[in-house]
């Protein structure tokens, strides 16, 4: 694809979703090359057209053409949380659509000065955990960033998972499962964030959807909080009576208690 144009694809789940990718895997500066960014955009039954994040800001022009082929004007902004190919252009599409702003408190984007961004618009609503904007629910999900949160409307069977997760295929797995993000994309977080951020998957699970929607990798489809429960409960799943070699009271077992029940059997 050339550097000129974005694609935009209609997914095809419940009412109306559309997945804007502003950046190819091969296209932009070599920094942010080998994956593609995107943006998504609801035009839900009962609800407002809703943009859930923004893109970088010097591609804000490919996110602009992919409104327009779309058709329909964006009235609400959600932010999930503050890294640079989500927040970006916050003052530039806020400016050319006027639309109301929800960010999450943790990650107001007029306070991350000491991030590289320099935002000047000042959100309309700073969020938290168990909130209701329109048709979704956030579920703050802290680690990848201290803001950071999913988007679910079970009614549409939908979760926004943003970063939270990521496709498999990102990490050159088949598609169509769950990862959690690598250390390495929680920038600007502390490695421990990291663990952080995998526990507090946990949160996901009082939720059913179907589909998980991603920034990064291919977006499930089918059973996606099932195979979320499967990834996080995977102790629980392959253990006697829900305990494995890896899980006494949720520390490792010492080696040579390990070798003498291994020699037991």
């Amino acid at each position: 694809m050339a550097d000129s144009s974005p694609v935009v694809r209609e997914l095809d789940i419940a009412d109306t979703v559309y997945d804007i990718t502003w950046q190819t895997a091969d296209e932009g500066p070599e920094i942010t090359q080998g994956e593609r960014h995107r943006t998504y955009f609801y035009d839900l039954d009962g609800d407002i057209p809703t943009l859930v994040d923004t893109c970088f800001q010097n591609r804000v022009e490919f996110l602009f053409k992919g409104i327009e082929e779309i058709g329909v004007e964006p009235e609400r902004l959600i932010i999930t949380h503050r890294h640079l190919d989500h927040v970006g252009a916050f003052d530039e599409v806020v400016e050319r659509y006027g639309l109301e702003t929800w960010v999450p408190e943790e990650d107001n984007v007029v306070e991350l000065d000491d991030y590289g961004i320099d935002i000047q618009t000042k959100p309309d609503h700073l969020f938290g955990d168990g909130e209701e904007i329109g048709r979704f629910e956030t579920v703050h999900v802290p680690g990848h960033s201290p803001g950071n949160s999913v988007l679910i409307d079970e009614a549409a069977g939908i979760a926004h998972c943003a970063d939270t997760v990521s496709g498999s295929d990102r990490r050159g797995l088949p598609p169509g499962y769950l990862l959690h993000p690598p250390q390495a994309t929680h920038t600007n977080q502390p490695p421990e964030a990291a663990v952080a951020a995998e526990k507090n998957l946990e949160k996901l699970l009082e939720y059913d959807f179907e589909v998980a929607i991603l920034n990064h990798g291919t977006p499930v489809f089918e059973n996606a909080s099932e195979k979320l429960k499967r990834y996080v409960n995977f102790e629980a799943n392959f253990a006697d009576e829900g305990r494995s070699i890896h899980a006494n009271d949720r520390k490792t077992i010492d080696a040579a208690e390990l070798y003498s029940r291994l020699d037991e059997q």
